[in-house]
């Protein structure tokens, strides 16, 4: 694993009290305002029986979609994140990394409907690894859904170029410490990457901010056939 990578583990180690702390107090305005709605009513629109959230966090999502009767099951690299989550959320939760992951080295009981990962996938060789494993993890017809940073916003920035970038937690607070970089991906360096990892088709739609339509993030939906 490279430094970067090992790097956005750390910080998310490091930083796991704060995020429950800002979640818990829904202090991140483009979630509230569009994001989590979005990524809900995404998932939802499945029908799903059993969803796998995949960098779940503190539990949010998983406890949103068992308000509507879908069996979840959470994994993330944090202990405390995923013991909230446990608290918190009748659901399985399970620490563990994407390498443990895409090596096998994690076993799942069962395969998914629909798997989500929400804004949790920051970095390159661990990234590409498993999305790779992740057709193998959905049931016929299910679906990969992926909520990430609207690429566009590089372009704003005058670096639309995939590679490391410079990560901050401005914003959300002081008690967050230790940016990262961040693997930054171009819409379509997703989409081919996706179609190299077995997914042949993916469909990607933009959120966007409910009073300025400024787009805050991209959902990309895969499937295998």
């Amino acid at each position: 694993m490279s430094n970067k990578e090992t790097s956005i583990i750390s910080s998310w180690l490091t930083n796991a009290a704060a995020w429950i702390d800002i979640i818990s107090r829904q202090g991140i305005a483009s979630r509230t305002l569009a994001t989590n709605k979005a990524i809900i009513d995404a998932v939802m629109e499945q029908h799903p029986k059993s969803v796998l959230d995949l960098g779940c966090g503190e539990g949010w999502l998983c406890r949103e979609l068992v308000k509507q009767g879908v069996q979840v099951t959470g994994t993330d690299i944090s202990p405390e994140l995923i013991r909230k989550a446990g608290e918190t959320t009748d659901g399985k939760f399970f620490v563990a990394s994407y390498e443990d992951i895409s090596a096998g080295h994690f076993i799942f009981e069962n395969r998914f409907d629909v798997i989500v990962i929400n804004f949790a996938l920051l970095g390159k060789e661990s990234v590409e690894n498993l999305l790779s494993k992740l057709p193998s993890l959905l049931l016929p017809g299910g679906v990969l859904l992926i909520q990430t940073l609207h690429p566009i916003v590089r372009i704003a920035m005058g670096d639309y170029t995939t590679g490391w970038k410079e990560g901050s937690w401005d914003g959300l607070g002081e008690q967050f410490v230790q940016p990262y970089q961040w693997y930054f991906r171009t819409l379509e360096d997703w989409l081919d990457l996706l179609v190299k990892s077995g997914f042949s088709a993916v469909q990607h739609t933009t959120v966007s901010h409910p009073e300025t339509a400024a787009p805050l993030s991209l959902i990309l939906a895969c499937r295998t056939t």
